[in-house]
């Protein structure tokens, strides 16, 4: 059963979760809100009905210089914490956005290859007893005083003089920083680790594919924050391609555990299972979503899942425990045949290296029991590297092993899909390329963002557009939602993008919206 705005808006309500009430204080503390990153905010003073009635409340400049700002705001507390390109740290009041700190760690963004990655990128931070972590572009991972931001502490991740980039922050578990890596196709190969919230001290690492060498593949870099099962103590991981990625020719078959999803265990780093999406990859398709963690209804019992999108273009949903799978939408994107390989001269291939699915978050719901997410449309022209081009590649130095280039028009879509059995619920189409990822509310309501500069907001039902507003800037990043005082924000950051050198505008702005009062 589908349940319409008015509905969820009263469920809200009797959940003291918002719907029009003025004395909550509903705080967005995790980069996916809830433990089990689900995007979605359980509070409905901004819903179907009056969604169109949203206008700016405040907003923030970070300046031109952030040309792919991809930073997911977390608030604790009153006070919104947010990253910038050049991994900055701010703190803000959530309600009025006026400056609290700010910290500027000093960062060599020259340490290294580049890596694959065109220009630094930070996703945000995690917030935990009372201290704000980091990392940054070089490899350090912060500890900040959440109050007054002055530094606790930090500690190498890795060595950037190996190629080694990081942009995603960490996730925080009962005294963990749980985070993965590497970004940027960097045949250096995969890990998950672990470090002692209180003092840096790594704890265990887990690595997710071999290193480069012969006969030898790296890849399966995890891009985005691993997600833990509070309840069971499993960490769950989304992993990137196997490298060199447009040439499988060294590697065939599935290359495990790459392009898949994986669970390991929270204390220890011990692998419990993995699940390939894509085998034989010579399309850069990563599943590098954060997973998502919801309960699904099989045969009239409740399963515990997980699920996450893959750049090939569908959505997955997997056993929580076992890692079977449950269910596998169709394509949502538009997706070539015959689904050509890679080849010196050139082959076209659709969805790009782009997506499909990018990596920004789904938003599952759990008063619809829907997973919403955004893609890609764009074909590419992929071109092969020669065999001694590619032997010559230094680990660190980039693994794509050939180019991409765009071919014809890029536009993006908005799909809404029942996890327990990969039906499509309904699909909207966008008029430009969407990465950046959706929320969901009470309200009914989804939210996302295009690169055509338009913030959406969705039925969550019908999919619907109930209100649009042209912000002028890409979106990097998915919109938040959260409460002060009992008026509900809507927050985004913008200017980030999926696509580069398309001569849209660059810079950076934190927009909030509410209702007028």
């Amino acid at each position: 059963m589908k349940l319409g705005g008015a509905v969820l808006c009263l469920m809200a309500l009797a959940a003291a979760a918002g719907c029009g009430t003025r004395s909550l204080t509903v705080d967005w503390p995790s980069w996916g809100n809830t433990a089990q990153n689900t995007h979605f905010a359980s509070i409905g003073q901004v819903n179907v009905s009056n969604v169109d009635r949203l206008r700016l409340a405040w907003r923030r400049s970070e300046g031109p210089a952030q040309f792919s700002w991809e930073t997911f705001p977390v608030v604790v507390g009153r006070t919104m914490y947010y990253t910038t390109g050049t991994d900055e740290v701010v703190a803000v009041d959530a309600a009025t956005g006026s400056l609290r700190w700010s910290y500027q760690p000093q960062v060599d963004f020259l340490a290294g290859p580049a890596a694959g990655v065109l220009e630094p990128v930070n996703r945000g931070v995690a917030v935990g007893a009372g201290r704000v972590y980091a990392i940054t572009y070089d490899d350090q991972l912060l500890a900040l005083d959440a109050r007054t931001g002055r530094r606790l502490w930090d500690v190498r991740v890795n060595d950037p003089g190996q190629g080694y980039v990081e942009n995603s922050p960490p996730a925080y578990w009962r005294g963990e920083l749980i985070l993965g890596g590497p970004a940027g196709d960097s045949r250096l190969g995969g890990f998950v680790a672990a470090f002692d919230a209180r003092t840096g001290r790594r704890q265990w690492r887990t690595h997710t594919a071999p290193a480069a060498g012969p006969r030898q593949h790296g890849g399966a870099d995890v891009w985005m924050p691993p997600v833990v099962d509070p309840s069971a103590g499993t960490v769950y991981a989304a992993t990137g391609n196997p490298t060199p990625a447009f040439n499988a020719a060294g590697r065939p078959g599935c290359n495990r555990w790459s392009d898949a999803t994986i669970a390991l265990d929270a204390r220890t780093g011990r692998l419990k299972w993995g699940h390939t999406e894509v085998c034989n990859d010579s399309w850069d398709y990563d599943t590098d979503q954060a997973p998502a963690l919801f309960d699904v209804r099989l045969d009239g019992r409740t399963v515990h899942a997980v699920g996450d999108g893959s750049k090939a273009g569908f959505y997955t949903t997997l056993n929580r425990r076992t890692g079977a799978l449950i269910a596998r939408s169709p394509e949502l994107t538009r997706y070539s045949q015959p689904h050509l390989v890679p080849t010196r001269a050139g082959s076209v291939v659709c969805p790009g290296i782009y997506g499909g699915l990018e990596y920004g978050p789904a938003a599952y719901s759990p008063r619809t029991g829907d997973a919403y997410v955004t893609g890609i449309d764009m074909c590419m022209r992929y071109r092969l590297f020669s065999a001694a081009a590619i032997r010559r590649l230094a680990a660190g130095a980039g693994g794509l092993g050939g180019t991409a280039t765009p071919v014809g028009p890029a536009t993006g879509v908005i799909v809404s899909v029942d996890p327990a059995t990969g039906t499509v619920l309904w699909r909207d189409p966008l008029p430009r390329p969407a990465a950046g990822g959706t929320l969901a509310t009470a309200g009914g309501l989804v939210f996302a963002g295009d690169d055509d500069g338009g913030l959406y907001a969705f039925d969550a039902g019908t999919g619907r557009v109930l209100w649009r507003r042209d912000l002028g800037l890409r979106f990097g990043s998915a919109p938040i939602a959260y409460q002060v005082n009992g008026t509900e924000f809507i927050a985004v950051a913008a200017g980030g993008s999926s696509l580069r050198g398309d001569g849209a505008p660059g810079g950076g702005e934190l927009f909030v919206f509410s209702l007028p009062r």
